[in-house]
Formats: C-alpha cells, structure tokens, sequence
C-alpha cells in the first residue's frame, strides 16, 4: 500500500472505472462546496503551483474496477464539474474532436461510465452527467436533486467566462496533483472507511450508521454470503432515501432518533457507544454468534425502513390529531408515534387514540413551558407502552402528577404577569372556535384551521395600552388589581383575530369592537357580547369568559 502521486488527467486516463461502494455516503456538497472547488481551480491559474487536490483512498476490485473508500465526494464534484464545462465548451464552438478526448478521459470511455455513483443514484447520475440527459428522470432523492444543482450551479458560473479563461481552468483542474493510495482486501478498506468517518468527517448519523453495519456485515459474514447480504441491506437504504425526500417535517437524522428512542427509551444517546445501538449489538458479540450478529442487523435495518414509512404515512393521514400533533411539534411525542405505527399499523381506531393522548402532553408542555425535561418523566410511559390503555394511563398519571404539568401549572400559565401566551394562544383559540362550532347546527362538521384566517393574530380585548377615553371607552379602570390580578394578558382577555381585523379596531371604544365582533364569521368574536356588562368590558366580563376556557382547556387537554 505505497502512496503514488500523479496528475488528475493521469489520475483518470485510460480504460478505468471508479466505483462508489454501497457503504459509502450519497452526493451531499452544496453551493457553499462548489464555490470552494471553483475558487480553488481559478486560484490555480494565476499561481505558478500546482491545486493539490488531496488523498484518495481506493480499493481494486477486479482489473480495472476501483472502488472509492474516501474523496467520492470530490472525485463526483470534478465529474459534474466537466459534464457543464463540456457543456459550455460545446455552446461557444469549441473543437469537437478535442471534446471528445476530455468526455473519453473524464465521462465514458467504451460506452463504460467513468465514474459509478452511489447505486441508488446511479442510474440518474449516469443520465444526467454522463449522458447529458436533464429530464429523463425527476430527482428522487436529496443526493440527485444536489447533483443536477451542482450542474447547473457550475454550468451559470462557467458561461460567464470566455474561451480561453475556460481552458486556463480546465487545464488547471487537469494538472492538479492527487496522492492514492489502493486497498486490496474488501475488509480492510471498509474498515479504513469506518475509521475516516470516526475522525471528524461531516456525515450525517445515518451516513455513519450505513458504514458501521456494512463494516459488520462484512466482518461477520462469509465470503460467499458477504455481498449478497450487504446489497440487501444496501436496497433497504435505497428504499428509505426515497422515502425521506416525501418527508417536509424532519430529516433523516431526526426519524433515525426517534426510531432509536421508540426502541431503546429516552436514555438514547446517538453519539455515546455506551447508549446507542452499538452496545445492544456489543452484547450479542461478547456470546460470539455470528449468525445472531447478522439477524439483529437484518431485524434492524427492517425496522428502521418500517419508521421512515410509518411517519410518512403519518404525515400523509387524514387524521384529526395527527395535524394537530404536527402543529405543536414537540419532539417527544414522535417516538411512540414510530412505536404506535409498530403496534397498531392498520388500526386506525387505536392509532388516533394514541395522537390525541400524545396531543395531551404535547399542548401542556408548551403552554406551561417549564424548564423541566419532558424526554425523563416519559421514559417509563414509552417502555410500557404496549397498548392504548397503558399509554393513555401513563400519560394521565405524568398529567397528574409530575408537578409541571399539571392542571394547577396549566391554570398559572394561562393568567401570565407579562405577555407569554403569543405561540400557544392562536393554537388553543383554533380549538375553541370549532369546540363553538360544533355546538352550532349550521357550522357542526367544518373543521376550522388557523390557515382559514388571514395572518392570525391576538387581540387583547381590553386593549395593551389604555384608551384615552376613560369611561366612555367602554373598559374597565386599568387599576392596581387590574394588572396585580393579571387581568390584561390573562385567556379570558385574549381571542384569535385577523391582522386585518384587529389593525382596524385597534384601541377604539368597546362599543365599536363589540359591533365589529356581531358581524364577524368567527364564533368566539360574536359570543363576547355574551360576557359584556352591557356595552361594558370589565373585570367580571373577563373573569367570567376566563373561567369558561379554563374549563375547556383542562376539558380538552385530560385524560
């Protein structure tokens, strides 16, 4: 394993094929990455040095197959980058012939294809760079949807320059030095890619997580069945990438957490090996049983595609409490949303079940708001989760009894001293207005959301600032108890309003504000009249409306 240093056209030349091994990472550099290679290439003109491009680590495989162990996201980089500068090239009247020779060198040499992505990507990687085929395929992942960026990233900025400055940066690229260094055993060079990742490099933790069970695989299995099983776990990835590019709410790094946590408990710690799933594979490795190793891998990775489908269908749901879930995004309800998919896939009954109790806790912790950890005091509820009933007590005996969340903390944070209910409040009036709804033959059955109101705001009834009118403004004297009671930024004085709206009643008389509320379609706007004193708004008016959405806060958010 001698070093060699050579040119990156003789890094290239000749009848070679580079190959992106399954445990690697897909394309992940982005325009901050691309600006750097091309500032470096530019650079690279003006010196009289060689751009040293850095180290490659490869593995042979077979004549003149080699896999890339580390620099792929460079290697790919470079490729992209000649597809657009061909490209260009080609656009401003550039010899055929010597185009030619650069695609032979850098693209496809014998209809083979100089570069191999990733297997998931390959196919579009091939059609979109080698074969210059821009809309064969849609992107389908995140890597593909980066690679036809970074074509069209390079692309715009080549097309700025003229012919000769595009020589100047080609041949730069072409002279630049590379140092490989070649592997020859398979095992070895998934090892070297594994201790890479564990010297700081920017992957993402399912990245890491690839790389480890493929280096297990591979340690663990026999030669005849070593690649057979790892292309199978290389689909499964396959599978979940697609997957993930359907999810908007979280990345991948998020799901593959959540689903750790629904199997390990909230005590997971992805990067301590003490609390991740390394340990759980390390204890079936000290009892030296490699067939049980490579079931738990196989039981794993099913699972872990299982999660990213799961929350995909969950995020896909018509279910009422599922959007509210996703409202309130609290991150310690998804893991036993992943877990309540494992129990209850196609029991849509129990499954709503489980997101309205989990929708429970959600809305006490944000309203509440304590500094208290959440993840501890459900730990318990989540490893006992094993039916409905047993989450639903679980969460009803956290509800009762830990001391942040319950329904004496909910009262305290809904008559604040200052104002703190701007986040939670447009959520809790969404609810009130089709609890009222509901209540009405004519609106009963239309499901009212905060996108059905155009820019949703809070209005302080009594308004913020004093009116200058005094009693004819129809409020209440704003006096020591007034604020000493919390009467201002208390629920009771608070309701869900258009920007609109509430720019144009502003601090005007109480008089003005009730007419405006009489012919609002909003239900929780007309039914103040019933808890004005007259065409008064004072202190018995927001006790008494205080008092009702209390009760239907700790009516809606209980077990």
């Amino acid at each position: 394993m001698k070093p060699t240093e050579s040119t990156l056209k003789e890094f290239f030349e000749g009848d070679k094929q580079f190959f992106i091994p399954v445990y690697q990472r897909a394309y992940s550099w982005e325009e901050p990455q691309w600006k750097t290679f091309l500032e470096d290439l530019k650079g690279a003109t003006k010196g009289e040095n060689h751009y040293f491009f850095g180290n490659v680590l490869l593995e042979k495989d077979g004549n003149n197959r080699l896999d890339i162990i580390d620099g792929q996201q460079r290697l790919t980089t470079i490729i992209i980058f000649v597809r657009s500068l061909v490209n260009v090239l080609d656009s401003k009247g550039y010899d055929k012939e010597q185009l030619d020779y650069i695609k032979q060198d850098y693209l496809e040499n014998r209809k083979k294809s100089k570069l191999n992505a990733l297997e998931y990507d390959r196919d579009y990687f091939y059609d979109v760079i080698i074969a210059n085929s821009d809309n064969k395929h849609k992107p389908q992942t995140p890597s593909q949807e980066r690679i036809l960026e970074a074509k069209k990233f390079f692309t715009k900025a080549l097309k700025s320059k003229e012919l000769a400055q595009l020589e100047e940066i080609f041949q730069a690229m072409q002279k630049a030095q590379i140092i490989k260094l070649e592997f020859s055993n398979k095992k070895d060079s998934v090892l070297m890619f594994e201790l890479q990742n564990n010297r700081g490099k920017d992957l993402t933790n399912m990245e890491k997580l690839k790389s480890y069970l493929a280096y297990q695989i591979y340690t663990y299995s026999d030669k005849d069945s070593a690649e057979s099983k790892l292309n199978e776990m290389v689909n499964i990835f396959k599978e979940i990438y697609r997957i993930v590019n359907d999810i908007k709410q979280l990345d991948e790094d998020s799901i593959l957490r959540y689903f750790n946590i629904s199997k390990f408990g909230f005590t997971y710690r992805e990067n301590d090996d003490e609390k991740n799933y390394k340990k759980e594979l390390k204890v079936i490795k000290d009892n030296k049983d490699n067939e049980a190793i490579l079931a738990w891998i196989d039981e794993y990775v099913k699972g872990l595609k299982n999660a990213f489908f799961d929350f995909k269908t969950f995020t896909e749901s018509k279910s009422e409490y599922k959007e509210y879930l996703l409202h309130l995004d609290v991150a310690d309800t998804y893991p036993f949303v992943i877990k309540a998919y494992r129990l209850f896939r196609n029991d849509e009954e129990n499954l709503e079940r489980v997101f309205k109790a989990l929708e429970i806790i959600a809305l006490r912790h944000k309203l509440v708001k304590t500094g208290a950890t959440l993840a501890t005091r459900l730990d318990k509820v989540l490893k006992a989760f094993d039916s409905v009933e047993n989450l639903e007590s679980g969460i009803k005996y956290v509800c009762d009894n830990e001391w942040y969340w319950t329904d004496e903390k909910v009262k305290e944070a809904l008559s604040p001293d200052q104002y703190t209910l701007e986040k939670i409040a447009p959520y809790i009036f969404m609810r009130y207005e089709n609890a009222l709804r509901n209540k009405n033959a004519r609106t009963k059955g239309y499901t009212f959301g905060l996108k059905d109101i155009e820019k949703p705001q809070i209005e302080h009834i009594a308004p913020q600032t004093e009116n200058d009118e005094k009693v004819a403004s129809g409020y209440c004297e704003y006096d020591e108890d007034f604020y000493d009671d919390c009467y201002l930024n208390c629920i009771g004085n608070l309701m869900l309003i258009a920007q609109g709206h509430n720019i144009s009643i502003g601090n005007n008389p109480f008089t003005d504000k009730l007419q405006s509320y009489e012919k609002s379609p909003m239900a929780q706007h007309r039914e103040i009249k019933e808890f004005a004193n007259g065409e008064i708004w004072d202190k018995d008016s927001i006790n008494n409306r205080h008092e009702k959405l209390v009760e239907f806060i700790l009516e809606t958010w209980s077990l």
